[in-house]
């Protein structure tokens, strides 16, 4: 036994902790890894099931060299270890192994981790423009917003301005006042028919103000947008072809009843700027008479078959609806809007939508003429006007007076026409005679005509 060279070391108890860690180190053997698979990869290290059943067995047995050395030595040899543990059995070469190996690993992983920053760096960049794109578009529409706002806020103004101006203004009074001066004074017709439209406007205005800030769809009720709706029936066409030329009367009777409106567009005549629109055209016996007059004149209807028959004649016609055809023209473009037992047709609403649109399209010195069924005439109202079964409502002589000077027409005359031959009068002289023949044989018909501006 060996000499301790400093007598102070107790040399009993050193030994005793040599012992003490000799039984601490693990001592891993053949037999302590044969459940462990063998793995040829540095990167794959047994798992902890794998170590815990090749736990290390500590024999006891005392060598010079150390037992975990030994051990090692042999593990090296032996099959069913990885190629990383294998690796690790060998001192200093196989830690430095092993250590480079994490180096080499930890280059790579900085590689992919600085790919990986890149990438999403760029999405980053490229999310970040997108951002900013939209921020620029939506403020463009917060300033186009704004600047519509301002101008709505300005109009709405304007329309108040003036609304307050005309508050206590009573049209239909106004108009029964200036009526009761008397007839035959031209410049209150046309300040009053001013004023009529510039109130309508403002009106006009103020409705589509209030819709566009509301932001309110559907300005057009469901009832104006049924009413407008065209309901395809098959052969109703020629069935309306052949219901004038039974009922109506020949071309040449039409025509010579249609004469005695020639002088009213007289001044039109050989001047190819004056358009005449005939709203309803037919047969085209109101085209052709204007054209022998050297008027010109185009033809609207919705029935195909009359659309023909005109063309055939060598006249102008258009299959369209008249008010939107009326809407399309430019301002202030037309002579003169003529429809011939057209506007008993029409429901109220489209009716005055009629009287609009004709009124916007009209040249100043323009007109219409509208000829109906005179609902005066009792045999009329009560039979006749329901002879055609797509008649709505008969319509008053003094109604479709008010109604044009109401929508902005200076002046506005009637027209009754047809009254019945003297043979089938009451020849008796009495007051119940006169009566009973105003009442059942009186005008049939009636035309209301409307000048834009009133020229007397």
């Amino acid at each position: 036994m060996l000499q301790p060279n400093n007598t102070e070391i107790d040399v009993g108890q050193l030994s005793k902790k040599i012992e003490t860690l000799k039984a601490r180190t693990p001592v891993v053997s053949d037999a302590s890894y044969r459940n462990i698979p063998a793995e040829e990869n540095l990167d794959a290290p047994p798992s902890d099931e794998q170590l815990v059943a090749a736990a290390p067995v500590n024999t006891g047995a005392a060598t010079g060299i150390p037992k975990t050395f030994i051990e090692r030595m042999k593990m090296l040899v032996s099959p069913g270890i990885g190629l990383r543990h294998r690796l690790s059995l060998i001192p200093i070469f196989g830690a430095g192994t092993i250590w480079l190996n994490s180096i080499v690993r930890l280059n790579a992983v900085r590689q992919k981790i600085a790919l990986d920053f890149d990438s999403v760096r760029a999405q980053s960049l490229c999310l970040q423009d997108q951002i900013t794109q939209q921020q620029m578009n939506l403020n463009a529409h917060t300033e186009q917003l704004a600047h519509v706002q301002a101008h709505l806020n300005e109009l709405q103004t304007q329309v108040s301005a003036r609304l307050v101006q005309l508050e206590n203004l009573s049209l239909t009074a106004h108009i029964r006042r200036i009526d009761a001066l008397g007839a035959g004074n031209a410049e209150r017709d046309n300040r009053l028919a001013s004023l009529v439209r510039e109130v309508r406007e403002l009106h006009s205005r103020s409705f589509a103000t209030s819709a566009v800030s509301s932001l309110l769809p559907g300005l057009v009720p469901d009832s104006q947008k049924a009413t407008n709706d065209v309901i395809g029936i098959p052969g109703l066409d020629s069935f309306y072809v052949e219901f004038e030329d039974n009922f109506r009367g020949t071309a040449e009777d039409i025509t010579s009843r249609l004469s005695v409106y020639l002088p009213y567009l007289q001044q039109f005549a050989g001047d190819q700027s004056a358009t005449v629109i005939d709203i309803g055209c037919g047969r085209g016996e109101w085209l052709g008479l204007l054209k022998r007059n050297e008027i010109h004149a185009v033809g609207i209807d919705m029935n195909a078959a009359m659309i023909e028959a005109c063309e055939g004649q060598g006249l102008s016609a258009i299959c369209m609806d008249a008010i939107s055809f009326l809407r399309q023209q430019p301002e202030a473009s037309l002579a003169a809007i003529t429809g011939f037992h057209i506007i008993e047709h029409l429901p109220f609403e489209v009716l005055l939508s009629l009287f609009d649109a004709a009124l916007r399209a009209l040249r100043p010195d323009g007109l219409i003429i509208f000829e109906t069924p005179n609902p005066e005439n009792l045999t009329v109202g009560a039979c006749n006007f329901y002879f055609d079964p797509t008649h709505r409502n008969p319509i008053v002589p003094a109604v479709a007076q008010f109604m044009a000077k109401q929508r902005g027409f200076a002046k506005a005359d009637i027209l009754r026409l047809h009254p019945y031959p003297e043979e089938v009068l009451l020849v008796e002289d009495s007051e119940l005679a006169v009566r009973v023949n105003r009442a059942l044989y009186s005008s049939q018909d009636f035309a209301v005509i409307a000048w834009k501006t009133n020229a007397n």
